[in-house]
């Protein structure tokens, strides 16, 4: 029973946006499996209205009955509707453009951003993959990990900074440390020059998944904004870790989440 259960979740699994159509017979393929127990798992979905198949060409695909559980998922999982009006109220806080980024191994991306209009911003690409010693926005991430993955990032040349000896081993300790004790830390033109980042991390479960930064041209940052600025990311990355934890949420489909839902103006 479980092995029929799993063979027919497989084959659901097939029906996305880039292949919506499917006949036994490819699925038979695709799956190498028997093609009279594809058949006979297709026509039970389509008995109870998960898929629809054209008599005409033998082929299925999803039926209107699955909205009805996609939309109580949207609802339940929808982390981009969690995150989203805490980042544009720290913009709006701020001032200054904010940036959401996600841990994926030793190194990070960033999935969303607010900018700020009517002022001076500059381009920081959405999904672009960083190593952890790359700035504030990573040093948050990286000063939770393990002690091994701490020294595996520390041994590492620092080759994707604009300049690889602006920062050494000690050097990226001390900011370790001080996002530690302060929950908070900031970097200066690492990666994108003429930009001051102040970054906090955030957590699920008390696990760190990723951060939030608030990213400042220089000539429009002082020494006195830096600490209320690193103080303010701290309360909304401790507000968004509150949240998820809550809701049982990490940042694993925010992009999905992001890209299906109308965006906060």
């Amino acid at each position: 029973m479980l092995k029929t259960l799993n063979q027919a979740l497989q084959v659901l699994n097939l029906f996305t946006r880039e292949t919506p159509v499917w006949s036994a017979r490819e699925i038979a393929d695709h799956l190498d499996l028997n093609q009279i127990t594809v058949y006979r798992i297709l026509e039970t979905f389509v008995n109870n209205q998960f898929l629809t198949k054209n008599n005409k060409t033998k082929q299925y695909q999803i039926d209107a009955s699955l909205a009805r559980f996609g939309h109580l998922s949207f609802e339940r999982y929808n982390v981009a509707a969690i995150v989203q009006p805490i980042l544009y109220h720290l913009m709006k806080q701020s001032g200054e453009s904010v940036y959401l980024t996600k841990q994926t191994d030793l190194h990070a991306v960033t999935i969303d951003a607010f900018e700020p209009e009517n002022k001076v911003s500059f381009a920081v690409p959405l999904n672009q993959s960083m190593p952890l010693y790359a700035g504030a926005s990573y040093w948050s991430i990286l000063a939770f990990l393990n002690p091994a993955d701490i020294q595996e990032v520390l041994n590492t040349p620092f080759d994707e900074l604009l300049d690889p000896q602006a920062l050494t081993a000690e050097q990226l300790e001390e900011q370790l440390a001080h996002v530690r004790k302060h929950g908070w830390c900031v970097s200066q033109e690492l990666v994108t020059p003429e930009v001051t980042a102040i970054a906090a991390p955030v957590f699920s479960a008390q696990q760190v998944i990723g951060s939030l930064t608030i990213a400042k041209p220089i000539y429009r940052t002082q020494e006195s904004d830096i600490q209320p600025l690193g103080e303010l990311v701290r309360s909304k990355a401790q507000q968004i870790s509150v949240e998820l934890t809550k809701h049982g949420q990490s940042f694993d489909y925010y992009s999905f989440f992001k890209e299906n839902m109308t965006k906060i103006d």
